[in-house]
């Protein structure tokens, strides 16, 4: 009668015997009482070469102690159980996947290698930190577009989550085409398994429009079906304002190097180098961010200045005098019924009956400019504030003269307003030169305002003539 081999001498390992499964005995001492062909090939041992080992063995060093302790607690309480235990192989370290059962004489491990599942969880969790830290938008999306997955950048700009995408299953695929012969199009290159690119004007949660560059790639299967889009969204609406402004700026200066000499945008033109001109003079002396500004104010004006050389010298004449005060009063009623939600502008005039040097257009575009930039920013609530006050002076007592001093300033529901982006400095700096040249045409003088522009409250003082 053939002996039975070594690595099935137990009868509770029987069922094990040709199996790809691994399985083994443990006796309550912790040693290997029999061994399936599977898991001995496994070890790198024959059968026989394992009987007699501790099981521990195979664990790492700094593990076998906690290895024993849960064999001993399984013996314990006489049921079943699964864990997870790192395991020495041929192969290398490799995680194995028991299940427990206490048998005549010991323990009964049975157990599958899942280390390429183990494996796959850890670059999978790698690659979703990665995805929640990239600063563009991630969605993924199933074949008809619903949305299964969404990083923490495209919620942080559209304001929307990955709960509100599933509970109203919105439509964040098929939005922003600028027709339907586009979104056909869109529709049949993905189903095809091509990528698609564009640029999208679509909604945010609270109805904004933002400007995305998108890009859309189909995951296919063994057998070429989609089964899921990849989609990556970049928010451009910063940029394209940007465009805007520049493009805005750029034709303004196109018109006026080619007005007649006599066209108002000629003297929006000398307004403007007049203001720079003033600003420079306060600057020179105290503020150093200031004469950068002027730098910039600089590239804008250069070529305006030459036309102004060659332009014919401004006739002198009489400049003309408009009551400040009532403008303020005529410029903010326009505007008002114009402003965002949560922009208010008040109205602080003690001096009704004043007169000041200039004509009524550039005043009334100086103000606009100035309460277009105060009342502008993220803050949910601003409260504009223009105060107009007149002081008579003493010395002059045959006419009555004085100064008319303008605060614009403004009260916002949070922290103080930040300091405008580099992107929008050439903007905003020219339209401060062109109201510092207002002013100085009239006289007047800016107290406050050119440190940080459009920050720091603008503080006027113009001579002025009572009525």
């Amino acid at each position: 009668m053939k002996p039975t081999p070594t690595h099935v001498s137990s009868p509770d390992l029987t069922p094990w015997h040709g199996s790809n499964e691994l399985a083994l005995i443990v006796a309550q001492e912790g040693q290997v009482v029999a061994i399936n062909l599977a898991l001995a090939r496994k070890v790198g041992l024959a059968p026989e070469a394992c009987v007699g080992l501790a099981a521990n063995s195979w664990c790492p060093p700094e593990e076998r102690a906690a290895f024993n302790e849960r064999m001993a607690a399984i013996l314990a309480r006489q049921k079943p159980s699964a864990f997870e235990q790192r395991w020495q192989t041929i192969q290398g370290w490799r995680w194995i996947e028991w299940e427990a059962t206490r048998v005549t004489g010991g323990l009964r491990l049975v157990g599958r290698d899942f280390s390429r599942h183990r494996l796959a969880e850890g670059h999978f969790a790698k690659l979703s930190q990665a995805l929640e830290q990239v600063p563009v938008g991630i969605l993924l999306t199933t074949p008809m577009g619903h949305v299964q997955y969404m990083n923490a950048a495209y919620s942080d700009y559209s304001g929307l989550t990955l709960e509100d995408a599933l509970e109203s299953d919105v439509p964040l695929l098929s939005e922003g085409h600028p027709s339907e012969a586009s979104y056909r199009q869109f529709c049949a290159t993905v189903a095809a398994g091509s990528v698609w690119q564009g640029t999208l004007q679509c909604p945010t949660k609270d109805g904004r429009l933002i400007w995305e560059r998108v890009m859309v790639s189909p995951a296919l299967d063994s057998s070429g079906n989609v089964t899921h889009l990849l989609c990556i969204r970049e928010n451009l609406t910063a940029q394209r304002e940007l465009e805007e402004k520049l493009a805005s700026v750029e034709r303004r200066l196109e018109d006026e190097l080619s007005a007649p000499e006599d066209d108002s945008q000629i003297e929006e033109a000398m307004f403007t180098l007049l203001g720079a001109a003033s600003w420079f003079g306060q600057a020179a002396t105290t503020v150093k961010g200031a004469k950068e500004a002027l730098n910039r104010i600089s590239c804008l004006t250069y070529d305006i200045a030459q036309r102004l050389q060659s332009a014919e010298p401004r006739k002198i004449i009489e400049i003309a005098s408009i009551p400040l005060a009532s403008l303020i009063e005529d410029c903010a009623s326009s505007l008002r019924p114009g402003l965002p939600a949560g922009r208010i502008i008040k109205i602080e005039n003690s001096a009704p009956l004043v007169r000041v040097k200039g004509e009524a257009w550039p005043w009334t575009q100086a103000l606009t400019l100035a309460i277009k930039h105060f009342v502008s920013g993220v803050e949910p609530k601003i409260t504009l504030i223009l105060k107009t006050n007149y002081l008579k002076n003493p010395k002059d007592s045959l006419i009555d003269t004085g100064t008319l001093r303008l605060e614009i300033k403004r009260e916002i529901s949070r922290v103080r307003r930040k300091k405008a982006g580099s992107e929008e400095r050439v903007f905003r700096d020219s339209d401060l030169a062109f109201i510092a040249g207002v002013v100085a045409e009239a006289g007047g003088n800016i107290l406050s305002g050119f440190e940080t522009p459009w920050v720091d409250d603008l503080v006027i003082e113009l001579p002025a003539v009572k009525d």
